[in-house]
């Protein structure tokens, strides 16, 4: 990891297998690479050897010293642990140690006595010669090495996007690894993994338009599960059954910069073997995607595209990510594909003869169905409800959670046996501080807790929900409520800019990690730790932010508005991509949320026109900000107070339908432009 500061994780395995747990997700919190020997070679020669060389390449030592002195090699006086310490006093890196307090529960097995007098020899000095910092448990420990390593970590509030490099097939491109599965382990879901295999794998007893099918489309409401099924499928499974396989591709439309444009550009550059700047120079997007088509119809692919309800019209806006499923209409219309171009190559997929495209999405493409609903030739739909009985159960069970079979069931039923709700009400449970994982005793505690006398399924899921959010402290639920406003995942130095500091809900960033923590923990919080950022289940962000008040919302939406106004601003001349434009575009979207109409009117006009417009034509873009200005409905004229200003957008609006391939939604625009002429006069 070239690009990011690496800390060499020193201590005895054998006693401290918690506690290195907690400092590597410590340093990874950072936005740190943690290195570690968890695994010796054979010989001793090659242990002490790899060692040495982890701390040679680290740009930070870390020492975690307890009761164990550590393994000492054949022909040496010493152990590893005190040569690794020796190495890094030698290269006079920073050294950062954490002892065990006196206070710190320990087992019997735990303490070396062969080895003590070296080990006190060794800490004594290690005590002598550095700050010591002494912690009490292992999320102690964590604590104090977030404080440590926030002094060394240089903080970038302008990167929005993490962009995976592209590698050369047959290894696997993920290009936007999927965090929001909060057990370690998928539970249930065994039929539809057995029928994703029976897609590839074919026979006798596999229906003809299962096996035939190019495109398999897993269909469910918000919560279900079906990106946490594809993703088990697509990394432990498929590799194993598709044979021969060429390379696998994961692609998820959840990301903000992941537009149906970086698709083809970064999945052609996958299956051709060429470089991503090479085809965005060199390749018109018309030819790109037929490249794309030709090279998935010679070799065998596997390409997943993850949430793909985020290219069709139903959610193509810019409140996308906090909408929830009873505000998104499921008419024919509006799942169709928001660029009819989309729709053409999503039908021409359909027709690949060697390569297969799994799908998961709230809404069922209107493009790959015929005119009678079915699912068109070389496409398969299938949709997934809730868990069956045993897999409920086991879920519940998987968080350590009390409750009889009986007593559950019941509950669980009346919302269906959603997964994402069983997990928020276990991680309530789990964490209610007077009785931790005591669902009886919870229960006494939250006597209105009543799902089962709900009259429908939509207002049991609102009530979980609601009950599942009770046990947060303030500052963890304002940092939940933020995050709900963001239109992607949020960054650690964005969250650590917005809520640590003097002024801020938290003084240093141990406690922010603890309220992440938390989150995380209750299942309501996905955390990427390859790229330290933090993102929200779709319906959690639309239930948080739905039960927000406007009061509320206003608040959370001045602060983001301090942060972005904080952001640089990009030459225009230099913007590249729409990426390029994202400090912009979130300032646009908050003041839109602010109801600051003519403010936001004054940053498209000045940060995001031209760019858009003249560099990048970027229509459809275009078109989903400037429909913001239009609260009132595309019928009514936008929310601007210069008439000027609504003539500018109507125009602009107009032409970025008429170039983006939907030129019927412009009529109305230019008739609210004569109006505003006619008012003049």
């Amino acid at each position: 990891m070239p690009d990011r500061t690496c800390i060499m994780i020193s201590s005895t395995a054998r006693d401290l297998p918690e506690h290195r747990e907690e400092v590597m997700d410590a340093c990874l919190r950072q936005g740190m690479f943690p290195v570690m020997m968890e695994h010796l070679p054979a010989s001793d020669d090659e242990a002490v050897a790899a060692s040495l060389r982890m701390v040679d390449e680290a740009d930070i030592y870390l020492g975690v010293f307890a009761h164990r002195y550590g393994y000492i090699p054949k022909g040496h006086d010493i152990s590893i642990t005190e040569m690794e310490y020796n190495r890094a006093v030698e290269r006079k890196i920073p050294r950062l140690i954490f002892v065990m307090d006196k206070d710190h529960p320990i087992k019997i097995e735990d303490v070396e006595i062969e080895n003590a007098a070296k080990l006190k020899v060794f800490k004594d000095r290690v005590q002598t010669e550095n700050i010591v910092n002494f912690f009490k448990s292992p999320a102690d420990l964590r604590a104090h090495v977030i404080n440590g390593l926030s002094r060394y970590r240089e903080s970038d509030i302008t990167q929005f996007h993490y962009v995976s490099d592209i590698p050369a097939p047959p290894e696997v491109y993920i290009a936007h690894p999927y965090t929001l599965l909060q057990t370690h382990r998928l539970i249930g879901r065994q039929a539809e993994l057995n029928l994703l295999t029976d897609w590839v794998v074919g026979g006798r007893d596999v229906p003809w338009n299962v096996s035939t099918a190019r495109i398999l489309n897993i269909v469910a409401i918000g919560g279900m599960g079906k990106s946490a099924l594809t993703w088990k499928w697509f990394n432990d499974i498929a590799p194993q059954e598709i044979k021969p396989l060429a390379g696998r591709m994961w692609w998820s439309f959840y990301e903000s910069d992941a537009t149906f444009e970086n698709f083809v550009i970064r999945a052609l550059a996958y299956v051709t073997r060429r470089a991503k700047e090479d085809i965005e120079k060199n390749v018109k997007p018309g030819e790109r995607e037929e490249q794309l088509l030709a090279a998935l119809d010679r070799e065998p692919f596997l390409l997943v595209l993850d949430g793909l309800e985020r290219i069709l019209l139903a959610y193509a806006r810019m409140d996308a990510a906090r909408l929830n499923d009873s505000q998104v209409g499921n008419q024919r219309n509006l799942r169709k594909t928001s660029d009819p171009r989309v729709g053409s190559f999503l039908r021409k997929l359909t027709q690949v003869k060697n390569s297969r495209i799994l799908v998961s999405s709230r809404l069922y493409p209107t493009e790959l169905e015929t005119d009678t609903g079915d699912p068109t030739p070389g496409s398969f739909r299938h949709d997934i409800s809730g868990l069956t009985d045993q897999d409920a159960v086991e879920l519940w069970r998987a968080f350590g959670i009390t409750g009889s079979r009986d007593d559950l069931l019941p509950i669980f039923t009346q919302f269906d046996k959603h997964p994402l709700l069983i997990q928020a009400l276990a991680g309530e449970v789990k964490n209610y501080r007077r009785a931790p994982g005591d669902f009886a005793e919870w229960c006494k505690a939250n006597p209105k807790f009543a799902p089962t006398q709900c009259a429908r399924m939509q207002e049991a899921m609102g009530h979980v929900l609601d009950f599942a959010l009770r046990g947060l402290d303030d500052k963890a639920r304002k940092v939940l409520e933020t995050i709900a406003a963001f239109r992607m995942p949020a960054s650690y130095d964005t969250l650590d800019a917005l809520f640590v500091g003097e002024g801020k809900p938290f003084l240093a960033e141990r406690a922010l990690d603890a309220a992440l923590k938390e989150l995380e923990d209750r299942g309501l919080l996905g955390w990427d730790r390859r790229a330290n950022r933090y993102d929200l289940h779709p319906i959690v962000r639309g239930v948080v932010w739905s039960g927000l008040p406007d009061e509320a919302r206003n608040g959370v939406f001045t602060s983001l508005q301090v942060h972005f106004d904080s952001v640089s601003k990009v030459d225009e001349d230099k913007v590249n991509s729409l990426e390029d434009l994202t400090p912009a575009i979130e300032l646009y979207n908050t003041l839109i949320g602010l109801g600051r109409y003519d403010d936001a009117f004054a940053v498209f006009r000045h940060r995001i026109d031209v760019a858009t417009h003249f560099r990048l034509g970027a229509s459809r873009q275009r078109a989903e900000l400037l429909e913001a200005l239009f609260s009132d409905g595309l019928e009514q004229l936008p929310r601007l107070s210069q008439p000027a200003q609504q003539a500018y957008t109507l125009n602009a609006l107009a032409l970025a339908y008429d170039t983006s391939g939907r030129p019927g939604r412009a009529e109305p625009l230019y008739r609210g432009n004569i109006a505003i002429g006619e008012k003049k006069k």
